[in-house]
């Protein structure tokens, strides 16, 4: 009898704790709730996030590298033939967010091989409590299982990331990703 209230008793704790939480409520997302793999508390450990979330293509951690006023540049080929600039905000249709949704959702696999890092210099207009970072590397895209025709992609290059420390929550965020691969 003493076994069978032990049993009734611990089968009610057991089942009044689960039912104090639901597993198919996902918590609310936002920018600071998000816990990034490594703490932000430098400008290199933003990009070891910006590496992770790219390979393991978690747009979540991805979104938690970039400061809210982030933006993209990269050189582009116009019909003529002529180099001009683009600059990609954060949000929005056509945003960065939204582009490296889809790069995420096409893709299988992501590598970055090739992630050398180096102290860069800012240029003379930007805020000096901003810190920047030359990247060299290596970027592959595979579709492995067909679902965008078995594409594979790559691509070699430089970047140039700019850093701000938010005042909000003390972390490093990027605030401008610069390619500096010019296109042939």
């Amino acid at each position: 009898m003493k076994k069978l209230w032990w049993f009734v008793f611990i089968s009610i704790i057991s089942f009044w704790a689960v039912s104090c939480t639901n597993p198919f409520s996902p918590p609310e997302a936002g920018l600071g709730l998000i816990k990034p793999i490594a703490e932000q508390t430098e400008p290199d450990s933003v990009l070891a996030n910006f590496k992770f979330a790219y390979e393991n293509r978690d747009i979540d951690i991805y979104e938690h590298t970039l400061a809210p006023e982030f933006v993209f540049i990269y050189y582009d080929q116009d019909r003529e033939g002529e180099i001009e600039t683009v600059t990609v905000p954060r949000d929005g249709i056509g945003g960065d967010v939204y582009r490296t949704t889809g790069l995420f959702e096409a893709f299988d696999e992501i590598r970055l091989d090739t992630w050398q890092i180096y102290k860069s210099e800012l240029d003379e207009d930007d805020p000096p409590e901003w810190e920047a970072r030359l990247v060299i590397f290596h970027l592959s895209l595979k579709d492995i299982t067909g679902n965008f025709g078995f594409l594979q992609m790559e691509a070699t290059g430089r970047a140039q990331f700019k850093f701000e420390k938010s005042e909000r929550d003390g972390l490093w965020r990027i605030i401008v990703w610069k390619d500096l691969t010019i296109p042939n």
